[in-house]
């Protein structure tokens, strides 16, 4: 047994530290006579107040006090460590059971009752994806070694500073536990079998007019691996820490959570809830819930979601025409020539179909929950006219600036002359823009009213649809002449005609041979015709920029007509002909103050009209002869023209 004195702290609470510690922890009175310090010329002062033998007394009680007291703790220890000898170490528990200052015999027995009853080997209740379960761990491969545990439980120490660290050290015990891997883990998977939910997609779709909703189910699992894991922890720490063990699930997400699938569900319930009506402005047509159902389509959308789309262009297909027979066309300006005046016909505006926004409103209307919103009226949008009144009025057309009359056509070719001038009659040439007779008529042929009438064809009077129209052709051009445009294109007949002046006439052709003239100011250009049963006259309405006259030169170069004979028998119609030549003509463009802005000669060579004789029939009286028509118009050969 060691010494119960405590060494070496006595030393250190000395209020001299001059004075050497004694390892008994004692501390001895030294004789004055063995002081060095002593009789070294020093007075004895131990009577004197404050004096040696006076400063020591305190240092002696205070030793005396700290002796007693570790004599008394050394004695308590002695005879705890007599008494004790063999238990297990104080604040000691296992499995929430203090088992400190008991044998371990002792501690078996209370652990056997405390554990082996309703505390340690109760069932727990544990929650899984199904709902609670109850698990008792002796079923179930989970064990108790009270033995083994009290076993690891720490005895009391002999030494004096475990002792005294004892009083203040809590000590725990894990439990020795036995577990049947086997059993432990069969209960943990069949339960997991019995009580994981599997994961559910959320859908929603139309079956007909019928909304199939399937809601989303968050899939949930036990974690078997974490499971025993956590189980096996919390049986080893106790009763406490298992009654309050969980079991790990493992979530499994869907993508479709159960608001979005609601949200698409309603959408769905909506467009199919009733009718659809289109509104034309006061035509209404309507499409059916069927009708809506077979153009919706849902589909996943990148927000965790479904859109809810129709397609309203399908949707409205079969009732397009109605509602688009409720557009009305824009008309355009015009000026007519009214009591030798023009007037002009205000525009208007039309109205189309804004199909875009249309859809937009019924695809809204559709998966609107709103039952008054079913009614969707049409967009229109205003059509513009081409031309505006405002353009017309500045096309200035306020006075004739050019005119031309010409006379003497047979009946049928004034027929010609009749329906092509009701189709120029009103054409406005823009500014800068060019009139071709050919383009603004087209294929002059009998479907569009032209009959046949005298051609010139190889130099001769023959027949073809459309003869004539170089009359008209000829007329347009000296008003265009007199008006001051520019001459495109113009070419003057093979022979001389008497009717027109010569030198400033145009003889026209489909496709080969135009007459067109170009429109060079900034003011606009209207052609009127008149006809009658005698004469077509063209006037050119506008604003007048120039004065034109025209200057006609002496005829030169003049040829003899070929003459030819044409046997008996064919196709003859006898003419005296007449002779050819050439002219001059001189057109002279001035400002409206008369000074001359240029000069443009136009030279023609005519040939001269074939004398054409009809060979007599043999053994017969000479043939008679025919005149000449005095009305004829020329194409290239084997081609009508007039």
């Amino acid at each position: 047994m060691s010494d119960d004195r405590v060494p070496g702290p006595i030393d250190h609470e000395s209020p001299e530290p001059d004075r050497p510690a004694q390892g008994d922890g004692t501390v001895p009175v030294q004789d004055a006579a063995a002081d060095p310090s002593v009789g070294q010329g020093e007075p004895d002062r131990s009577d004197e107040p404050g004096g040696t033998s006076a400063r020591r007394r305190p240092g002696v009680v205070v030793a005396a006090v700290v002796g007693a007291l570790v004599g008394v703790v050394a004695l308590l220890y002695l005879i705890n460590l007599g008494t004790t000898s063999g238990e297990i170490e104080r604040n000691t528990s296992i499995g929430g059971v203090q088992v400190g200052g008991l044998t371990p015999e002792e501690a078996r027995t209370q652990l056997a009752d405390h554990l082996g009853g309703d505390t340690y080997g109760a069932s727990v209740t544990l929650q899984t994806a199904s709902g609670p379960v109850e698990f008792v761990p002796q079923d179930n491969g989970l064990t108790y070694d009270v033995a083994a545990t009290v076993a690891a439980a720490p005895l009391r120490a002999a030494d004096p500073v475990s002792w005294v660290r004892s009083f203040f050290t809590e000590r725990t015990v894990d439990a020795q536990v036995g577990i049947d891997d086997a059993a432990f883990t069969g209960w943990l998977t069949s339960t997991a079998a019995a009580t994981d939910v599997a994961a559910v997609e959320g859908d929603v779709r139309l079956d007909g007019t019928t909304v199939v909703q399937v809601d989303p189910v968050v899939g949930s699992a036990i974690d078997v691996p974490a499971a025993a894991a956590a189980l096996e922890q919390a049986w080893r720490a106790g009763p406490q820490a298992f009654q309050a063990a969980t079991l790990p699930l493992v979530q499994s997400p869907v993508r479709a959570g159960a608001q979005a699938t609601q949200a698409a569900a309603d959408q769905l319930r909506a467009a199919v809830s009733a009718p659809l009506v289109l509104d034309a402005g006061g035509t209404t047509v309507e499409r059916t819930a069927a009708d809506i159902a077979a153009v919706t389509t849902v589909t996943p959308d990148a927000a965790d979601g479904f859109t809810v789309a129709v397609d309203t262009a399908t949707l409205r297909a079969p009732v397009t025409p109605q509602v688009e027979a409720t557009q009305t066309a824009p008309a355009d300006a015009s000026v007519a020539i009214v009591a030798d005046a023009p007037v002009i016909t205000p525009s208007t505006d039309g109205r189309t179909v804004d199909w875009n926004a249309t859809q937009a409103a019924m695809s809204g209307a559709v998966l609107a929950a709103d039952p008054a919103a079913r009614a969707v009226p049409v967009v229109y949008v205003s059509a513009a006219p081409a031309l505006s009144t405002a353009q017309v009025q500045a096309l200035g057309i306020n006075e004739v600036i050019g005119e031309f009359t010409t006379g003497g056509f047979a009946s049928n070719s004034g027929e010609n002359i009749r329906v092509v001038a009701e189709k120029v009659n009103g054409a406005i040439v823009q500014p800068g823009a060019t009139f071709s007779l050919n383009d603004f008529t087209g294929q002059r042929t009998s479907a569009e009213g032209y009959v046949p009438a005298a051609v010139i064809q190889e130099g001769r009077i023959s027949s073809a649809v459309g003869g004539g129209i170089s009359q008209f052709s000829t007329t347009l051009y000296n008003a265009g002449y007199f008006a001051g445009m520019g001459d495109v294109t113009h070419t003057p007949h093979s022979f001389y005609i008497s009717r027109y002046p010569p030198g400033r006439e145009a003889t026209v052709y489909d496709g080969e041979i135009d007459m067109a003239f170009s429109n060079d100011y900034p003011t606009g250009v209207l052609i009127q015709t008149i006809w009658t049963p005698d004469d077509i006259t063209v006037r050119l309405w506008g604003t007048k920029h120039v004065e034109v006259e025209s200057v006609t030169g002496d005829r030169f170069d003049t040829t003899p007509p070929e003459r030819v004979v044409i046997p008996y028998g064919e196709s003859c119609s006898a003419s005296g002909g007449t002779n050819g030549f050439s002219i001059v003509d001189t057109r002279i463009i001035r400002d409206l103050n008369g000074a001359e802005i240029r000069r443009e000669n136009f030279t023609t060579v005519y040939n001269g009209q074939q004398n054409i004789v009809c060979a007599p029939a043999p053994a017969r009286a000479t043939p008679s002869t025919t005149a000449a028509p005095t009305t004829a118009a020329e194409v290239p050969p084997a081609a009508a023209g007039g």
